[in-house]
């Protein structure tokens, strides 16, 4: 019974001797505002709270969040005190203020009545007390407790209970406080007593002990009690050994946390552990937090005084250890035993059919033989052996050959012997690069990795096929896993699977770790277990199975480093074997520095629960929301902090994120630092949407806030409306007013047009009338001339035949003669009048074509054809007289009128002797009316006729010039010119009466 407990003590302090755990060390180098960490707790949301003497530190893992302006007049702060899980943390500040740490920000509260920190009974002072924090080394202070039932005063011999219900007091008489310090703790709000002189804890209850229990730790006087009500923790540390303390079922639980060594205990102040993450926060007075990380691997290293612990090739010895080239037995314990395998290389070991370990000797194979308990050996000199297997009849085996050409270069062989021995060959296979790793395929194909290739030999027909064709690969290993797929390892190029002959490429990690592939171990889960020369990688198989067939199918790779529990994130490759699976279930990989044990089931996985999108830093000042952030397009630069409480590796947050409402959008990987960067981002409402990585399985979950930018006044859409409709007004006033222009144009246009066209119709009418006149006059003057010319032949043939009579008769009488010339003188008289006359109206057609219009006074006119006929007048004892007014004017061509005074005024004169002719004018509508009357011989009613029918038909009325003359015919083509009329009337005393009917033309 004494060996049994005596072996159980060796084996738990060679455990926690052994026990890996990792240290950091924060102060004020690296993220804190002070040294002194008064105190530590977890909110519910997860985030780790620190007060110090220079504001209160929010620590997520990553990252510290330091607040330190709150408007108090110091920023030194002590303890926490409240209930986490209602979200409602207090810590006092200066002169009774509190600060209220709620829904993860910290505030300056009034709350300070409700949670008091100091309360006075009896005219006495009494400060809270809720965790070990030490108030002062000074004597004489006393300290209260809330509870439920009610309050507990501590003072230096007594323990109060003063019931709230029942207004009643129980005072127990112990000493309560030992040096300042209360010697009472509290579990599950559960009262404890240390009573050091009876060596027990008691419990207390409503001011009375109802138990007490045997904890030699707790009432051990060396022992450290550190405890916090707000954490329900208690912790013990007692020589460097730090245990927990809980309370369940009516008994006290110690368990041992960590051993950590040369631990300054006067400094410790406060304490946290997080189990879930099994990290222990260490609080120092004067050295700021440390954390402590409790491994879930265990290394192991080589024995002393050996300096080295790197480690290549093992093979599994037992259960629970292994074996290397140097006959090292290994355990999670260490090295517990050796079989001094001398002068060997550490990069190949194999078992043989009889159990039998092979190892090297440089060029040479060693064989230590299981039946003398390996401490003898066989040797095959010149025998590089790689790689080696067996099956039921023979042996196979993979050596390398140094080529004859005078470098270090290798060539190689694969070697198929007859039997399981290496003395009779039976088939071999050359490769002109260095050999590294086989496999068996089936019973006819072997797969054969080199420094720079991956080949199928075909054994029954000799063939060997480049898988890898011209791509040069340095293969690592060569792996069947549990469902028969192949997968391929390789110096810097990733892993492979290969199916049918190809082989398909893997994606790499975050970091391209992975790129440097050793080995893979698959554990009972479906997980592989990936060493490279940067950490231990694990993935699921079935997602690198759907990756092969979805291209866009995520991959996700958890990293374990040396916070984990390695000496070194190095593992090392480059052995025939280079990792184990153990029959109990440990897997054993080689590193740089030490052996790594670790069951992989019972490893866990680290990842984030929540994401909170709360800050932003918008132009350097920070701004808190929720759900919405509002946002003004000034802001040059935009910070997005997400906030992930996660307190294991890093690198195993998987968080993107991406603005939804640009164009293109795209999922970004979040650093880090997780901040998310915009800047130049335009008005409107976007979604920022984070998603992050929460289960080995591929589970995200999402996160969506609201981003709003506020537009500029003039990108509003009230102003949009407004300007539009602003210039749809304006629009309308220029089309009304274009429309009204045009309209105007066209209305002058019009009238223009109008004018224009009734000038160009009267214009039209007056060339139609004028052509047609014209025609009428041509008519006529044809018909004039004709006549003329009619009448003129006949003078001038009585002219020609009288000179011929004149001629041929040379012989005349006086009678004769007088005669001959009286016939003469006559026609050429009647010749003359008629020329004349002809002359007379060609002059006054002429210039009534061209005469240009002016006004003049009809009386005038009248008055000069007067005086030139004044002289005949008198001749004959007859007198002209003018009455005709002044007033009267016309435009009427003059020339016409002149023409047709001269010609009827002659008339009247010739005809008229002894008498008057009178001249008079009126006006009458639109014509002048003038009456030339005469008291002479009168015209014959003949010839009024004649004249009358003429002038209403005279375009086809025959003129009659040799019976009454040219005057009148003349007078009445002129009338017509003039568009005027003529009437003739005998008057009753005698003479005639001629009436001019002229369309007057004047413009007033």
């Amino acid at each position: 019974m004494n060996k049994n407990i005596l072996l159980i003590f060796i084996f738990i302090f060679f455990n926690v001797s052994s026990q890996k755990y990792n240290i950091e060390l924060y102060n004020t180098d690296n993220g804190l505002p002070q040294n002194s960490v008064k105190d530590i707790i977890k909110d519910k949301y997860g985030f780790i709270w620190l007060t110090t003497e220079n504001g209160i530190v929010r620590y997520d893992g990553s990252q510290f969040l330091v607040y330190k302006s709150f408007p108090l007049n110091s920023q030194r702060f002590t303890y926490f005190y409240g209930h986490t899980e209602k979200d409602s943390i207090f810590t006092p500040g200066d002169y009774g203020r509190i600060i209220l740490l709620h829904k993860k920000i910290p505030k300056v509260t009034s709350s300070a009545k409700r949670f008091p920190t100091l309360v006075s009974k009896d005219h006495i002072n009494y400060l809270l007390y809720c965790s070990n924090y030490s108030y002062t080394n000074y004597s004489g202070i006393n300290f209260y407790m809330n509870f439920k039932e009610g309050k507990y005063y501590i003072r230096k011999n007594t323990l109060t209970f003063s019931n709230t219900h029942s207004q009643t007091e129980e005072t127990l008489k112990i000493k309560a406080i030992y040096k300042n310090v209360p010697r009472v703790f509290t579990i599950n709000e559960m009262l404890f007593y240390i009573n050091f002189t009876t060596k027990k804890v008691e419990r207390i209850e409503k001011g009375k002990i109802v138990n007490s229990y045997e904890v030699p730790l707790l009432t051990d006087i060396n022992s450290k009690i550190l405890w916090s009500r707000i954490n329900n923790q208690v912790f013990i540390l007692n020589k460097n050994i730090f245990y927990m303390c809980t309370y369940e079922k009516e008994h006290f639980r110690i368990s041992k946390i960590v051993q950590i060594n040369q631990i300054k205990n006067d400094n410790l102040i406060s304490i946290y552990y997080d189990k879930l993450y099994k990290k222990l926060y260490l609080g120092s007075s004067t050295e700021g937090l440390q954390i402590i990380s409790l491994a879930n691997f265990i290394t192991v290293k080589g024995p002393l005084p050996k300096l080295e612990s790197v480690f290549y090739a093992t093979l599994p010895y037992d259960s629970s250890s292994v074996i290397n080239p140097y006959g090292e037995i290994y355990t999670r314990n260490g090295m517990i035993s050796t079989k001094n395998f001398k002068n060997t290389v550490p990069f190949f070991m194999a078992y043989d059919h009889y159990r039998n370990i092979m190892v090297r000797k440089d060029d040479d194979l060693k064989t230590y033989q299981k039946t003398t308990s390996y401490s003898s050996y066989t040797y095959v000199k010149n025998f590089f052996l790689k790689d080696f297997f067996f099956d039921e009849t023979r042996y196979y085996s993979l050596v390398a050959q140094r080529k004859n050409n005078g470098t270090p270069e290798f060539g190689g062989t694969f070697d198929i012997y007859k039997d399981k021995s290496f003395k009779s060959l039976k088939k071999r296979f050359l490769f002109n690069d260095e050999p590294t790793k086989f496999m068996q395929l089936d019973q006819d194909h072997i797969l054969v990795g080199t420094i720079k290739g991956l080949y199928n030999v075909q054994i029954e027909i000799n063939k060997i096929h480049n898988i890898t064709a011209d791509k040069e690969l340095s293969i690592r290993n060569i792996i069947r896993s549990k469902d028969g797929n192949i997968w391929i390892t390789t110096l810097g190029k990733g892993f492979y699977l290969m199916r049918n002959n190809r082989l398909i490429k893997m994606p790499f990690d975050a970091s391209g770790n992975i790129s440097s592939s050793h080995t893979i171990l698959e554990d009972m889960r479906g997980f592989f277990w990936i060493p490279t020369n940067n950490g231990l990688y694990r993935v699921l198989e079935s997602q690198l199975l759907k990756y092969v067939q979805n291209k866009d199918s995520k991959v996700n790779y958890y990293r374990f480093s040396k916070d984990s529990g390695f000496n070194t994130n190095e593992f090392n490759g480059g052995s025939n074997i280079c990792g184990n699976q153990l029959d109990n279930g440990d897997f054993v990989i080689p590193s740089l520095n030490g052996l790594v044990f670790f069951d992989p089931l019972k490893i866990p996985s680290y990842y984030p629960e929540n994401i909170y999108i709360e800050r932003a830093l918008i132009d350097h000042k920070e701004k808190y929301f929720k759900n919405e952030l509002h946002l003004e397009q000034k802001s040059s630069r935009i910070d997005l902090f997400i906030d992930i409480p996660y307190y294991a590796n890093p690198d195993n947050i998987t968080v993107q994120a991406k603005i939804m409402g640009l164009q293109n959008a795209k999922w970004e990987s979040i650093g880090k630092d997780r901040k998310f960067s915009i800047s130049n981002l335009g008005y409107g409402n976007y979604s920022f949407i984070v998603k992050m990585l929460v289960s080995d399985n591929g589970k995200y979950i999402y996160k969506k806030i609201n981003l709003i930018i506020q537009p500029y006044f003039y990108q509003t859409i009230w102003f949009k409306i407004l300007t539009i409709s602003l210039l749809l007004f304006l629009l309308y006033l220029l089309v009304k007013w274009r429309i009204n222009f045009l309209q105007k144009k066209n209305l002058e246009l019009e009238e223009i047009i109008n004018i224009r066209t009734q000038k160009l119709s009267s214009t039209v009418e007056k060339l139609e009338t004028t052509k047609i006149q014209l025609h009428k006059e041509i008519e006529q003057q044809k018909k004039l001339i004709g006549t003329i010319t009619h009448d003129i032949t006949t003078p001038v043939k009585f002219i020609a035949l009288t000179a011929k009579e004149v001629l041929e008769n040379k012989e005349f009488n006086q009678q004769r003669s007088e005669k001959v010339l009286a016939s003469i003188y006559k026609s050429s008289d009647q010749l003359y009048n008629f020329t004349a006359t002809l002359k007379e109206y060609a002059d006054i057609y002429s210039h009534h074509r061209s005469d240009k219009t002016e006004v003049y006074s009809l009386c005038v006119l009248i008055e000069e054809k007067k005086v030139l006929f004044n002289a005949i007048a008198e001749s004959n004892n007859t007198s002209i007289i003018n009455n005709i007014d002044e007033e009267i004017h016309t435009q009427i061509s003059k020339n016409i009128v002149a023409a047709i005074i001269h010609n009827l005024l002659d008339n009247s004169v010739k005809y008229t002797k002894n008498g008057t002719i009178v001249l008079e004018a009126h006006l009458e509508n639109e014509n002048i009316i003038i009456m030339i009357s005469d008291t002479g011989v009168g015209m014959d009613p003949q010839k009024i006729e004649y004249y009358t029918r003429l002038q209403d038909n005279i375009e086809n009325e025959k003129l009659l010039l040799q019976k009454y003359g040219m005057g009148l015919h003349l007078v009445l083509q002129l009338l017509q010119m003039i568009e005027s009329k003529m009437i003739f009337k005998r008057n009753d005393t005698g003479g005639t009466t001629c009436q001019l009917i002229l369309k007057n033309k004047i413009n007033d």
